[in-house]
């Protein structure tokens, strides 16, 4: 636990529930097919699965505003998506979510990213994934919509105590884009927080940026192998990306956090052994980082309550979140 105690960190997370976070990012529908297997075909040496069900979830960074309204803030999401079924089953599970959708904009000219995973497998086994198919376009947004979000953002943040951007490369973070979404963050004096796939250096100015190991290697041009290259790389990368904050996440090595004055913390990933599935645990992360920061946590406290949420996701099934009351439980479990 380092210096701090669990009470320490409890307090912060109470004031979850008092919070609004702005979400901007590249929003996906995650729909999953279940189906159980009946016999090979005929035609092909393929599985015959019958449909049994199937659902769509908050994906890319909608899963993020999941995961930051689940921990119990307001989420105002911003984002654009078709004009299709699947952007209607989207925010209706989003609204379900108590999420704030006046911001997620229509785009008549490309479908709503969709990636349709098929699941197989009996009631009494654990699905396992068959397929995965992407639905996805990701040339820039057009100049309309750009300064659509650019208003609504400048508009509607004064009421919002943070900002996360949640880059998946879709198109809306763009070199005309993205500097002006980091901006009028900054302009309005909030924490900004950036999950960014592939183009973290379009960021510059950001309070805190949470690149994976993969992502930090490739922005710094080459595979980071030790902690001692990780420390390395994070120390000229927090200053050339102009960030008050650097978090690389190492999945199983936990995470290390660069911060002003050449400060370095590394802390070991919370019970990894119990790991069951990974997916979305970045989403995860940076939600817990963001709504922590802005409830006034250090940020040596908010990433050890982030890698906490990190340790409960990671042993759920699929895109899952975590709640306050999850999270309360699993600091005080650690605290012997």
């Amino acid at each position: 636990m380092g210096n701090y105690s669990s009470e320490e960190l409890i307090k912060y997370i109470n004031k979850f529930s008092e919070k609004r976070i702005m979400v901007l990012g590249d929003l996906i529908a995650d729909k999953f097919i279940i189906a159980d297997p009946e016999r090979l075909s005929r035609e092909a040496p393929v599985l015959i699965l019958k449909h049994q069900q199937e659902k769509i979830l908050p994906g890319g960074g909608a899963n993020a505003a999941a995961n930051i309204a689940s921990l119990g803030a307001e989420v105002d999401l911003l984002g654009v998506v078709g004009e299709d079924l699947a952007a209607e089953a989207l925010i209706e599970e989003l609204e379900e979510r108590q999420i704030l959708t006046a911001g997620v904009f229509k785009d008549r000219s490309r479908p709503t990213a969709e990636k349709t995973r098929i699941l197989a497998g009996g009631e009494q086994i654990v699905r396992q994934q068959v397929v995965r198919v992407d639905k996805v376009k990701s040339f820039d947004i057009s100049t309309q919509l750009q300064q659509k979000l650019n208003s609504y953002l400048k508009e509607n943040i004064a009421s919002s105590d943070a900002i996360l951007f949640s880059d998946y490369g879709n198109g809306i973070f763009n070199q005309n884009s993205t500097a002006q979404f980091v901006e009028a963050a900054a302009a309005a004096g909030k924490e900004s927080a950036v999950d960014s796939r592939y183009q973290l250096n379009q960021f510059k100015g950001a309070v805190i940026a949470t690149p994976n190991l993969e992502e930090a290697s490739a922005i710094y041009g080459r595979e980071l192998r030790s902690q001692a290259e990780v420390e390395k790389a994070g120390l000229e990368m927090r200053k050339k990306l102009e960030l008050k904050y650097l978090l690389i996440t190492q999945g199983g090595d936990g995470m290390t956090l660069f911060a002003p004055g050449d400060k370095i913390e590394h802390i070991a990933a919370a019970n990894f052994s119990e790991v069951f599935d990974v997916t979305g645990a970045g989403d995860t992360v940076v939600g817990t980082l963001v709504l922590a920061l802005a409830a006034g946590a250090p940020a040596e406290i908010a990433i050890r309550i982030a890698n906490y949420a990190a340790g409960i996701v990671v042993r759920k099934s699929g895109v899952a979140s975590v709640t306050g009351a999850e999270l309360i439980r699993e600091v005080n479990k650690n605290d012997s």
